[in-house]
């Protein structure tokens, strides 16, 4: 008599991921709202950031400065709950990519750090939106560089809190140098579709992939030089967010130049992001 073999019970991760596959339609409609809403908060920055370079000074050039901005329109407080939810959904879908790795990545330890970056990046948008109800309820949001100050402090004051500063700072150097990297070679286009793209779509989504990654590298080098600061000298006044960053660069010689150019490349970023909502494989 043979015997048949166990019948394997499915795990909790199993039954997850059953619901995912159920549910992945309404999860990549939400996630390409997420990356439209990502691309109108980065132009509405690269705007205010092109303003400052012609010598007049908005609300700060941050997400934070974009928040306010949608909230001073008419019909702001609706389009900023609108633009929250749009988020919060691209906070929700990196969610989804750190549980369920949707992109499969192929080497274990390139998963698991792409599955911590995820982790990171939804904790950014959900304070983003925690953010933009505290600026709807007229209650004040911390500028980026108080909100990077506060939590360079709290690691400083922890046990090897230098270390970890500067830890994170060549993190934040290492993102930049990758975002710079992946604009040159162009491998952004490989998360797009390329079967439903034109030519012309495929053309220009390389200009402004480019321009727009280029710019976040500068930016990340910027915030990663302060935060490796802040560690030399113990000091969270020394550590910047992207307001700060920009400000820096627009002190520099040819300033208003420099900051006019990555402007244009946070312009051109979220542009490159309207792409993505239509375009990017959400599955591979």
């Amino acid at each position: 008599m043979v015997k048949q073999p166990f019948v394997k019970e499915p795990t909790f991760i199993d039954k997850m991921k059953t619901h995912y596959e159920s549910y992945r339609p309404w999860v990549h409609r939400s996630a390409r709202i997420g990356y439209l809403s990502k691309g109108i908060v980065y132009i509405i920055i690269g705007i205010l950031a092109l303003i400052m370079s012609i010598g007049k000074h908005p609300n700060e050039a941050s997400s934070n400065g974009a928040l306010y901005t949608i909230a001073q329109q008419p019909f702001g407080p609706a389009l900023l709950i609108v633009l929250s939810l749009g988020l919060s959904a691209f906070a929700f879908w990196q969610i989804v990519k750190a549980l369920f790795d949707p992109e499969c990545a192929k080497h274990d330890w390139k998963r698991w750090f792409n599955r911590l970056g995820f982790l990171i990046i939804a904790g950014i948008y959900i304070a983003m939106c925690i953010s933009s109800l505290r600026i709807l309820f007229r209650a004040r949001a911390k500028s980026s560089d108080e909100t990077y100050q506060t939590l360079s402090a709290q690691m400083l004051s922890q046990p090897f809190g230098q270390l970890l500063v500067a830890i994170g700072g060549i993190v934040f150097a290492i993102t930049g140098i990758v975002f710079m990297f992946k604009g040159f070679t162009h491998r952004f286009k490989r998360d797009l579709k390329k079967n439903e793209m034109n030519k012309k779509e495929w053309k220009w989504s390389g200009y402004i992939g480019t321009l727009g990654m280029a710019a976040r590298g500068i930016v990340f080098i910027i915030i990663a030089f302060f935060l490796i600061r802040t560690a030399v000298l113990a000091d969270p006044d020394e550590t910047r967010g992207l307001d700060g960053a920009l400000l820096e660069l627009a002190s520099q010689p040819f300033g208003p130049v420099l900051l006019a150019i990555v402007a244009i490349g946070f312009i051109s970023y979220g542009i490159f992001m309207f792409a993505s909502a239509r375009y990017r494989r959400l599955n591979n």
